[in-house]
């Protein structure tokens, strides 16, 4: 411990402690600064006495989120990426959380999908559904006819939001150029539910990306 009660690295519980924080929290409305000063109370120590760890809070708080995000599911193409912390005040600590998330939230996408293609099975030729005669099979189909729509500029100009329905709660989707590049909608709520008599909470996300729209120029 330095000087003035301020730590120099975190104590071997502070992982612990990251985790139980941001459980069941709006993580898109969550920052460091919010999730250092919860863990200082929960330590015991005086405000700012963390203020040395930032780095190694913020490296916990990050891993802490991937794992959250995995756990979730499919929440979208960008929940990882848009659900990162808010940072203190630096916009680009907040970026560099979000695309470590996002880093770890692809590389596991990838990994299951590749998982998924080794367990099926070839059909045998016999099966494999044949085009008729004289026509000629597709190629592209939805992605190629909405490659060339529009910009990425045009996108965020002409698109309106609009609003979705989880239960009874209603949840803004505003238009959003996802860090993948792909244009879409996205939004983010805590939505409850009973649950066999209880009541529990849920971090809900909705995507919605445009097919193709990842091949739109910026302008």
């Amino acid at each position: 411990m330095a000087a003035a009660g301020r730590l120099t690295s975190l104590p071997a519980k502070a992982r612990e402690h990251v985790t139980a924080i941001l459980t069941g929290r709006d993580l898109t409305q969550t920052s460091l600064k919010e999730v250092r000063g919860e863990l200082e109370k929960r330590l015991g120590v005086s405000t700012g006495a963390l203020d040395a760890c930032r780095e190694e809070i913020k490296d916990i708080t990050t891993a802490e989120i991937a794992r959250l995000q995995a756990e979730g599911e499919g929440a979208g193409e960008e929940s990882a990426d848009d659900a990162a912390l808010t940072s203190d005040s630096a916009p680009t600590e907040a970026a560099a959380v979000a695309a470590a998330v996002a880093a770890k939230a692809a590389a596991k996408a990838s990994s299951s999908a590749a998982a998924r293609g080794k367990k099926r099975a070839a059909p045998a030729a016999a099966e494999v559904e044949q085009p008729p005669a004289g026509k000629a099979k597709g190629k592209g189909g939805t992605k190629e006819k909405q490659k060339n729509l529009m910009s990425r500029a045009t996108f965020l100009e002409k698109a309106i939001g609009f609003q979705a329905t989880l239960g009874d709660k209603p949840m803004k989707l505003p238009p959003k150029v996802f860090s993948t590049g792909s244009c879409g909608f996205w939004g983010a709520s805590k939505i409850t539910m009973d649950l066999g008599g209880q009541e529990v909470t849920m971090q809900c996300q909705v995507s919605c990306t445009i097919t193709g729209s990842k091949e739109w120029p910026e302008s």
